[in-house]
């Protein structure tokens, strides 16, 4: 099969590293088209994957457009459909990775008559988007997506609740490679504790962008009730939420707490900066539709504790592979991290059991697996697209 697979940015995020990590493993012809420049086409560019940005990348959409405002950006969109269109014509099929993208993909693909498929990666639900793209992408979806890939039974339950068709849904979760984590010496995880200062005080992490709903106010809001313990928020502004950093130094002010948060904005060596902390906390707000951190963490071997909701419950067993609070209880993050901090054997017992749960369970080949049946599926019933999404929900 030669895919082409579509993403709207090409800042480093969860969804992208993702995107990275599929395209690269699937056993087939790729082309990638991002709809900007940036890290994510220099990562293509170096694993040999052809790679373009169209040009220009006019779409200024986000999550919460309303439909007036989408209708102003139909010129825009139409010059982006028939770059796309162009492209797939000499593909077999078009997989698209994120909303803009799949938007462009499912009018792109009835233009040249290809099938396309959409890697949900979000939960369409209205804490993250506003009623008129919900309608829009669920539309899209039941008239032209062959099938829906979703990276966890919670994306397909909220893609089905706001009316999604549920028999093209099929569940991948994202495959991580364990071997960085395997690899950090312990000469780098104690180099990395000697330089964030913070001498015997337990280092307790939140990694993922900056963002209102990833939850950073809340951790530093508990980091402050706990005297003994350092913060460190590991990530940055992706999308231009800077008036939301801004916030959050300030509130570091406030609280008094300066000397014990270190941000140290985007890095590279995630591995080795898990692997060095004492705790990993995942706080989000909302629904979180898979978790990649969370997974992340558990391969670091650290003990994580997460927000009790979305596809985090498929991920943590609460006291067996790590811990859950209530989403967005700063009372509860705290008592949990007490309770961490305060029973070391029993820890790292479920430290390790998370580990190698998140070994056997989250893997490149499990989750290439799933996405390569599903497209299998589409490419042989391809000339017969009526029938595709008929079978039972993978």
């Amino acid at each position: 099969m030669n895919i082409l697979f579509l993403d709207q940015t090409a800042a480093p995020g969860g969804a992208e590293m993702s995107l990275f990590s599929e395209v690269t493993a699937l056993k087939h012809k790729a082309s990638v088209m991002l709809f900007e420049d940036g890290p994510l086409y220099q990562m293509f560019a170096q694993a040999g994957v052809d790679v373009e940005v169209a040009r220009p990348s006019p779409l200024k959409v986000s999550k919460t457009t309303t439909l007036g405002s989408a209708l102003s950006a139909l010129p825009a969109l139409a010059g982006l459909v028939h770059q796309v269109s162009l492209k797939a014509a000499a593909c077999d099929i078009i997989y698209a990775n994120s909303q803009k993208a799949f938007v462009v993909a499912a009018l792109a693909a009835a233009i040249c008559r290809r099938p396309m498929v959409w890697r949900l990666r979000d939960i369409l639900d209205a804490s993250h988007f506003s009623t008129s793209l919900r309608h829009l992408a669920v539309g899209l979806a039941n008239a032209q997506a062959a099938r829906v890939i979703v990276n966890s039974a919670a994306t397909g339950r909220a893609f089905a609740l706001a009316g999604g068709d549920a028999a093209r849904v099929c569940v991948a979760y994202p495959g991580i490679d364990d071997a960085p984590f395997r690899a950090v010496p312990p000469a780098q995880v104690n180099s990395l504790r000697a330089d964030l200062n913070a001498g015997t005080a337990p280092l307790i992490g939140l990694f993922g962008r900056l963002s209102s709903w990833k939850g950073q106010m809340l951790f530093v809001e508990a980091i402050a009730r706990l005297p003994n313990a350092v913060g460190v928020i590991v990530g940055a502004a992706l999308f231009g939420e800077d008036a939301f950093v801004a916030a959050l130094r300030a509130r570091v002010v406030a609280l008094g707490v300066s000397d014990r948060i270190r941000f140290l904005g985007f890095r590279k060596d995630i591995p080795a900066l898990m692997r060095a902390m004492d705790v990993i906390v995942h706080c989000s707000t909302s629904p979180e539709p898979f978790g990649r951190v969370v997974v992340e963490g558990m391969l670091a071997g650290r003990p994580v504790l997460a927000s009790a909701a979305g596809g985090v419950l498929e991920i943590i067993r609460h006291g067996q592979t790590g811990w859950l609070f209530q989403q967005g209880s700063i009372a509860e993050l705290e008592r949990n991290l007490r309770e961490i901090l305060g029973n070391p054997e029993n820890t790292a017992a479920v430290a390790a059991a998370g580990q190698l749960f998140a070994r056997k369970t989250f893997t490149v080949a499990s989750g290439i697996a799933r996405i390569e049946a599903a497209l299998q599926l589409v490419h042989q019933v391809k000339d017969r697209p009526t029938q595709v999404g008929q079978g039972a929900a993978g």
